[in-house]
């Protein structure tokens, strides 16, 4: 996995957990083109919103995510990749993310959590005993021009 200065198809985003027993330090987002067509048409349901007191966010089932946790010899070293941001753009070589470390928990309904303002960010459940994932908020203007 390499960093990138340019926009490209995946971004790499700090994640965490509810878990006393599981880990989760990362998570990747598959950045297709369906993806941010699919994102401009939920960003225009949630624009007019901005401001409302009232109104929290949206949710929408959406599995372009994939959890991850570092591991043997904390590999990959995601805080070298960050620094002190909470997401990038990285390139991936092909078949690599398939190699990276998953939490033991089988993660279920995977969603996107958007907020009217444009950032969002990921959930998702441990299949049998609920405890929580979640990515860090990113901007889907950014992700999507």
């Amino acid at each position: 996995m390499k960093l990138s200065a340019k926009a490209t198809g995946h971004i790499l985003v700090k994640a965490d957990t509810s878990s006393e027993w599981d880990y989760c330090e990362f998570a990747i987002i598959h950045l297709s083109e369906e993806w941010k067509a699919e994102q401009a048409k939920r960003l225009a349901l949630v624009t007019p919103l901005k401001g409302s007191y009232h109104f929290q966010s949206m949710n929408f089932y959406d599995t372009a995510i994939g959890f991850y946790r570092t591991g043997e010899n904390d590999q990959p070293d995601i805080e070298k990749i960050l620094g002190n941001k909470e997401w990038v753009f990285v390139e991936l070589d092909k078949g690599e993310q398939d190699t990276f470390a998953i939490p033991e928990n089988r993660l279920d309904c995977h969603r996107l959590v958007l907020r009217a303002d444009g950032t969002a960010n990921y959930t998702a459940y441990g299949k049998h005993t609920s405890e929580a994932f979640w990515s860090q908020k990113f901007s889907l203007h950014q992700l999507i021009q």
